[in-house]
């Protein structure tokens, strides 16, 4: 019999507060992007790093990188960062962009709590939101796990198994902002810079199990994606009026197959998708 708890979360992103005209950006939207999202903005083109899943490439799309997001300032009505947050060595410097190029926005975690019972050596981070604040702590290495985590407790424990797949809001951060973002780092001291070797020895993050959408979840979720796709058919969105140099954010002269800065002269490839993870 299905869970209300799971029911309600299954559907936490149909219920945003994006208005039908609000223009909407997908940060690391991966294999399964927001079906609301307007705008896709992620950092690889291959599988890596997205469970070995494809790309999913239905609405106009960006390669950049979340820290150096090439779109101008306030360039979005609401920006969703689902799942991205917890990878990021610089969070500060992540945040900053998503309040930078974003009016609004929606931020999901795994919370400490589920940090301790599912580990994951490609988070950097444990994020909480307490009284409406991101509260966020820097793990120090890759080995900074938890003895909970270690015992596997949430499968070999039937009553928290039950808590953990019934009740998933328990342990994960939902955070909801306006014009700024309130967080604190407890330890800022700390380097996450372990984390760009963990990237560069595998190919894959999470476990696929975590993201695949089945059954009843799937069927309502490809349903919104169609259902979102057609009014999102009915925009006019000029990607091109919304880009800007991710270094120096100026604006950019559009060529055939490149963009190059106006202040800094950096250039950029436009085919086949606008790519600013590397110059040209």
């Amino acid at each position: 019999m299905m869970q209300f708890g799971r029911i309600k979360w299954a559907l936490r992103k149909a219920f945003l507060p994006v208005k039908a005209n609000t223009l909407v950006l997908d940060v690391g939207s991966g294999n399964s992007p927001y079906p609301r999202s307007d705008v896709l903005l992620d950092r690889l083109e291959g599988d890596a790093h997205r469970c070995g899943q494809a790309l999913i490439i239905d609405r106009p799309l960006v390669f950049g990188d979340a820290l150096h997001m090439p779109f101008k300032d306030k360039a979005f009505d609401f920006v969703v960062a689902s799942h991205i947050l917890e990878h990021m060595k610089n969070p500060e410097q992540f945040l900053s962009e998503l309040s930078r190029v974003a009016k609004a926005g929606y931020i999901e975690t795994p919370n400490s709590i589920g940090e301790e019972l599912v580990p994951m050596n490609i988070h950097c981070l444990e994020v909480m939101n307490l009284d409406s604040k991101l509260v966020i702590r820097k793990k120090a290495s890759a080995q900074d796990v938890s003895f909970l985590g270690d015992l596997k407790i949430h499968i070999r424990n039937p009553a928290w198994s039950k808590l953990f797949h019934r009740s998933p809001d328990l342990f994960h951060t939902r955070y909801f902002w306006q014009d700024q973002i309130d967080y604190e780092i407890l330890n800022p001291e700390v380097s996450c810079d372990w984390i760009d070797q963990i990237y560069t020895e595998s190919d894959m993050g999470e476990s696929s199990e975590n993201y695949r959408s089945k059954g009843w979840r799937g069927w309502g979720i490809r349903l919104l994606a169609k259902l979102y796709g057609w009014r999102r058919n009915r925009k006019s969105i000029d990607i091109n009026a919304i880009l800007a140099c991710p270094q120096c954010h100026s604006d950019l002269n559009f060529q055939n197959s490149s963009c190059e800065c106006l202040a800094c002269g950096a250039k950029y490839s436009l085919n086949p998708y606008p790519d600013f993870s590397n110059k040209v």
